[in-house]
């Protein structure tokens, strides 16, 4: 089977969005992951967009009806898939998300996911991320198997994450991996400590540091050894906590499900929709997390919500979908960009996030204040106008060499179109 895609949404009456139509184009890169940014305001609905993707439907039959999803008259959303024909169409009817068509390939999906049986084999998964969710330790009494099915809540943002399964987990693996040494299967133990170094290794280069797991004996447990330096999980920053949670669960998700054949972890085809996962993570960090995760899932296709332009001007290759408000609705602010990772923030800023402001607030004050009294004695050069500008220039210089360079270049127009010299060592 092809890779199983998302290629066009429309939504009509949900959240912010009165009619919209999104086409996702497919990746520039063969060797990495199809990556969809989407930016705008607050409100302007991106987590909306996520949670149409995500495929809205729990092995218990429960439904979401979420809480960015505002009930009107004909709301509805349609999702097109590669391998999906037609598209499949949700609606809301009194605050019940129904759809008419499903499809096979979704239909069978959906099947396996509430199977009683967990061998069943999967082609694709779907998998959804909060930022604002993350682990505390949680306490495990010994090697035993996950009752949860692979996929339960794999798509609820909020709730994709259970600390217990991912702890267990996690000893699981590690246990398994030390009595296959202790039986001299090395081959078996290097499978199992593959497992673990994907998740290792990724976080070890978004943070420039050594990452490693440790299994704790007495009590049982996991620690994180930090450049050496052992941790408990509570002691770990909140955005190492932050990534450790959604990255380790996605791996352990992968890792305990059968697929319909032998195909490695990081070549498997899935969905990975992420809702601000920079929400913890320092500029430094959010500048590493997406490029790594672009490289390591090459054939996954991963759409993100982000208020950070670090974020953004992070990978090259990514489709950028911009989002703003026009009449009271949301609605796209042009076709989608092509990041490149060479674009300076300032661009980013201006281009991207539409703010074209690169000091605080007062003072672009003060230089819009600047703007203007320079205009004036240019209009009358009269002592007056020539003590206001003065006392603005007074104002602002001092504070910053990049205001001072800033200001020195406008003073220097000035004293060419008016033969006045305001500069800042005559002030």
């Amino acid at each position: 089977m092809e890779n199983f895609r998302i290629e066009r949404l429309q939504v009509a009456q949900i959240g912010p969005f009165r009619d919209i139509d999104i086409s996702f184009n497919p990746k520039k890169e063969v060797d990495k992951a199809e990556i969809h940014i989407l930016t705008g305001e607050n409100g302007t609905g991106k987590s909306t967009i996520l949670q149409c993707l995500s495929f809205p439907k729990f092995s218990s039959g429960e439904v979401i009806v979420n809480k960015f999803w505002t009930t009107k008259p004909l709301s509805s959303f349609t999702i097109q898939y590669s391998v999906s024909s037609p598209p499949m169409k949700w609606y809301l009817n009194q605050g019940q998300l129904r759809s008419d068509h499903w499809g096979p390939i979704l239909n069978e999906y959906n099947s396996k996911i509430g199977a009683e049986s967990n061998m069943v084999e999967f082609e694709f998964i779907i998998l959804a991320y909060s930022g604002y969710r993350q682990i505390n330790d949680f306490k495990v009494t010994g090697i035993q198997e996950i009752n949860d099915k692979p996929l339960y809540r794999a798509n609820d943002f909020t709730n994709s994450i259970n600390p217990q399964n991912l702890f267990q987990w996690l000893v699981n693996i590690q246990t398994r991996e030390l009595i296959a040494k202790g039986k001299g299967d090395s081959q078996k133990a290097r499978q199992y400590r593959n497992t673990i170094e994907i998740i290792e290794n990724a976080l070890g280069e978004i943070i420039e540091s050594e990452v490693k797991f440790d299994l704790e004996e007495d009590p049982l447990g996991v620690k994180i050894k930090v450049d050496g330096q052992l941790l408990n999980f509570a002691q770990l920053a909140d955005g190492l906590k932050s990534m450790v949670s959604w990255m380790g669960d996605l791996l352990m998700r992968m890792d305990r499900l059968k697929w319909v054949n032998d195909t490695p972890i990081l070549e498997r085809n899935f969905i990975l929709l992420l809702d601000e996962i920079e929400v913890h993570l320092h500029p430094a960090w959010q500048r590493k997390i997406l490029p790594v995760v672009q490289k390591l899932f090459k054939n996954a296709q991963i759409f993100i919500s982000t208020h950070s332009p670090f974020v953004v001007g992070s990978v090259d290759g990514a489709w950028v979908h911009r989002f703003e408000k026009k009449d009271g609705y949301s609605v796209l602010a042009g076709p989608p960009i092509l990041s490149e990772d060479a674009n300076s923030y300032d661009y980013i800023l201006e281009e991207i996030f539409g703010i074209k402001k690169r000091f605080g607030v007062e003072v672009e004050k003060k230089l819009s204040d600047f703007q203007k009294i320079k205009e004036e004695f240019i209009s009358i050069q009269n002592e007056e106008n020539s003590q206001k500008l003065r006392s603005i220039i007074s104002e602002l210089s001092g504070q910053s060499t990049e205001l001072d360079s800033i200001l020195g270049m406008e003073l220097r127009q000035l004293k060419r179109l008016t033969n006045h010299d305001f500069s800042l060592t005559s002030v």
